[in-house]
């Protein structure tokens, strides 16, 4: 299969995504592919592979399967690539379970589809670490991971949402603030000028152009460079805290999904303890990440219970605070290194390009 003998559809909504991974897939040679941005002219043009692109939207509409429906007899595949997964999205991707549908998605399902195939599209790891390895690397030199700190963990909690509110009132109900830097934007605005930390906390130094921002997603400008508030390694907290409770953006037990959050962390060579989705730890072995049972008991990973399970992580969370830092991060160092390095030196994007130009050229 030549590229002039395939006929793409996407839509007015997606065009400029998908523009952009093809130019970062195949570079000037897209300009040797057809385009169609209307379904009736898609359905009949006369290529001999025609593939139909689409993103799932973000808050989600339904109005990406209506243009699924009117192409998917015409299409030889259906390609949807998906940054972000949610309740929602999970179930219209279960719904569209069929056999031309391939997927592009931000984490796993559990279980897989029937029908359709998966493949990883791990967005943010490769946007939230792309500011430090090819802008200012030197930022990860201001960390000082593994000498005592005065603190025990860290717990920036964000957007208010039930397992955030468990870790909270554990937390408290546990007198672990006094060991902890813990924030809770909860459903409060976000205010740079405030001085009211139980909220909200970020760095200072090398933040610009955050006027206006509402949500931890927001575009900043850091050291000259625009990307997410939530992406920036908060410096200052984890140069005073020895680990990270992290409180990823969902718990569900049907996929795993992961974002900024848990790669902050990793980035830092930091030993931490996940509420999220049931799994979460398992699917970060199998991208060959180290995990740290052993020092801690990561069978919460397994718990089917929401609730239950981030109590039993939470429980080891309050062990770790009566435990000798110095032991402690001496235990998990090469364990951190080992991550360190796979987060920062794999090329993420590979997992989504290698196959999406095999897709492509029907290989």
């Amino acid at each position: 299969m030549v590229l002039q003998d395939i006929g793409i559809y996407f839509n007015d909504a997606n065009s400029a995504i998908f523009r952009y991974h093809l130019n970062q897939v195949i570079g000037p040679a897209l300009e040797t592919i057809s385009y169609y941005s209307n379904t009736e002219a898609f359905c009949q043009s006369p290529h001999p592979r025609r593939i139909a692109c689409f993103q799932i939207p973000y808050p989600y509409t339904d109005l990406v399967e209506h243009e699924i429906d009117s192409v998917y007899s015409s299409a030889d595949l259906v390609i949807v690539l998906g940054s972000e997964l949610h309740a929602r999205t999970v179930d219209f991707v279960r719904r569209f379970d069929r056999p031309k549908m391939r997927w592009f998605l931000c984490g796993r399902l559990n279980p897989e589809l029937n029908l359709g195939r998966t493949y990883r599209f791990l967005d943010w790891f490769t946007t939230s670490v792309y500011f430090y390895k090819n802008v200012r690397p030197s930022t990860l030199y201001e960390l000082d991971p593994y000498t005592v700190k005065p603190l025990m963990f860290d717990a920036l909690l964000g957007r208010r949402k039930i397992h955030r509110d468990q870790a909270y009132e554990f937390i408290h109900s546990h007198q672990l603030q006094q060991q902890s830097i813990t924030t809770y934007v909860d459903d409060y605005a976000l205010n740079f000028r405030t001085g009211d930390h139980d909220k909200w906390i970020w760095e200072d130094r090398g933040l610009e152009e955050h006027e206006g921002v509402q949500w931890t997603v927001d575009r900043v400008k850091y050291y000259g460079y625009r990307m997410s508030l939530s992406q920036i390694i908060p410096i200052n907290i984890y140069n005073q805290t020895a680990y990270s409770l992290v409180c990823e953006t969902n718990f569900d037990n049907d996929y795993v999904f992961f974002t900024e959050k848990t790669v902050k962390p990793i980035l830092a060579r930091r030993l931490f303890i996940l509420l999220g989705n049931r799994y979460a730890l398992r699917e970060l072995q199998e991208l060959g990440f180290k995990t740290f049972n052993g020092i801690i008991d990561e069978s919460y990973d397994e718990i089917e219970t929401v609730h239950d399970r981030h109590q039993a992580a939470l429980e080891q969370l309050q062990w770790l605070c009566g435990q000798d830092q110095t032991k402690i991060l001496a235990q998990c160092r090469d364990i951190t290194e080992h991550n360190f390095n796979l987060m920062y030196g794999k090329n993420w994007y590979q997992l989504f390009s290698t196959p999406f130009i095999n897709l492509l050229l029907n290989r």
